[in-house]
Order: structure tokens, then sequence, then C-alpha cells
């Protein structure tokens, strides 16, 4: 039985590591899920650009940011040591990023969404892992659910 493939959304993994978030359990099951290889953990190399710039600051961070030292190290033990699936654009990615965007009007920095929504259509998952589920509702074939949600689902189908 091949594993159920989750692409993970930047605000998942960063709620997973930071344990004084609202949705750190759920988020750390989760990321604990892929990285037990339960489940095939999906990123695209936006999420981790964003988590780094996240977990390095001191706003987003409330005070407590990680040195760059320490983010790299979290980043290459956790996401790029063969578990999780990496995703890159390809040439025709941009034109499908653009399509999103002139159908779903969107402007100014929500660019970033639809570019992680255009990898998402191009990655063959099962569930699409988000706390910002509002920002993916209306695109065509992305089904946001948050990661209780996924955790549920995956649990009754297992049974």
């Amino acid at each position: 039985m091949n594993k159920h493939r989750i692409f993970f959304d930047t605000n998942v993994l960063v709620y997973a590591h930071d344990r004084s978030a609202t949705y750190h359990i759920d988020a750390a099951e989760l990321l604990k899920m892929a990285v037990e290889n339960k489940i095939q953990g999906v990123l695209a190399e936006q999420n981790i650009i964003e988590l780094y710039r996240i977990l390095t600051n001191p706003t987003a961070m409330k005070g407590r940011p990680l040195t760059p030292v320490q983010a790299n190290n979290l980043i290459k033990d956790t996401y790029l040591r063969g578990t999780f699936e990496i995703v890159y654009p390809v040439s025709l990615t941009i034109d499908r990023v653009l399509q999103l965007a002139v159908t779903n009007n969107v402007t100014s920095a929500k660019i970033f969404d639809i570019r992680l929504a255009a990898l998402i259509l191009e990655s063959n998952i099962d569930y699409f892992a988000t706390y910002n589920i509002i920002h993916f509702q209306g695109i065509p074939d992305i089904n946001p659910l948050t990661p209780p949600e996924i955790i549920n689902i995956i649990q009754l189908i297992t049974l």
C-alpha cells in the first residue's frame, strides 16, 4: 500500500517546531508521521526558505528566534535528509502561477500562496495540510485541510 502523500504548508512546519503555538500538538503529530515514514511528506523549496525566514525572525518567534546555524541544522536534519520529497518549479510552473493569479484575481504577496498552489497541483498529492484554509479555497483541485482533519482521515482509513 502506498503511503499518503501530504503536502505541508509552511505554517504547519512552524507550528510543529514552536511549542508555544496554539496548533503545536497536531502540527507536530503530522510532522512526526512524516519523519517516521508513516506518510510521505511533500514540501516545495519555497516552504524551506519561508521556514528559515520565520524561524530566524524575532517577531515571528516571539523573541525566541533560532540562530542561522540552528535554523540550518533543523532544516537539514528534519527536511533535507531524504524523508521529505522536495518539489521544485519547472518551466511550466510560472504559466500555471500566472493563470491561477489571473483567474483568482490575486494581487501582491498573495502570489506566493498561488505559487505554492501551482506546485501542489503539479505534485500528485492526497492532502494539503495548512492552517490557512481560506487562502486556498476556490482554487480548483486543491482541498486544504488542517492537520487534525488529515490525521483523523488517515486514522479512519488505516482502521
